[in-house]
C-alpha cells in the first residue's frame, strides 16, 4: 500500500497510508490524542537519542498486516520500543470500537502478535499504561 503524505487541520504533516486512516482510525500523531505518547517520548529524548523513525519494522509485517504493525517509541538499537496504552488495550470501550466487541478481540490479538514477534526479533517490549506515571515508568525501564 502507498504511503501518503497527510496534513491536519492544525497543519501537522505525517506519512501514513490511506488504509490505516480508513480502516484502523489512526490519524495526526502530533495532535491532543497523542498527548500521552508525546510526553512520553519527550521524556526519553532527554536520556537517549531520538526513536528509531521508522516505526513499521520490517519483522512486524505479516500477511494478516502487510505494512507492519506499528510501535509508538521505537529505540531498535538500544534493543527495546516503548507501547504507550490506553484503556481501549485493556477493556471495551463501545465508542473506541465502533459498537463491535470484535474490533476489542482483535486489537487484543494485534498487541499479543506484536510482543512476540518484538521478543522473536530481540526486542523488549515495554508498557506505559493510562494510570501509570509516565516520569517513574520510563525512568524504571532505563
Amino acid at each position: 500500500m502507498p504511503i501518503l503524505l497527510w496534513k491536519c487541520a492544525n497543519g501537522h504533516l505525517w506519512k501514513t497510508s490511506l488504509y490505516n486512516i480508513k480502516n484502523i482510525g489512526t490519524w495526526c500523531p502530533h495532535c491532543s490524542k497523542y498527548k500521552r505518547e508525546n510526553l512520553c517520548r519527550e521524556i526519553l529524548i532527554k536520556y537517549l537519542d531520538l526513536p528509531s523513525e521508522n516505526r513499521r519494522p520490517d519483522f512486524l509485517k505479516t500477511p494478516e498486516h502487510p505494512i507492519g504493525l506499528e510501535l509508538d517509541i521505537p529505540y531498535y538499537n538500544h534493543g527495546f520500543a516503548i507501547e504507550v496504552q490506553g484503556q481501549q488495550h485493556e477493556k471495551y470501550i463501545e465508542f473506541f470500537y465502533r459498537r463491535d466487541p470484535n474490533n476489542f478481540t482483535r486489537q487484543q490479538e494485534r498487541d499479543q502478535l506484536k510482543k512476540e514477534l518484538c521478543e522473536e526479533n530481540w526486542i523488549v517490549l515495554r508498557y506505559v499504561w493510562y494510570y501509570e506515571n509516565p516520569y517513574k515508568i520510563i525512568s524504571d525501564i532505563l
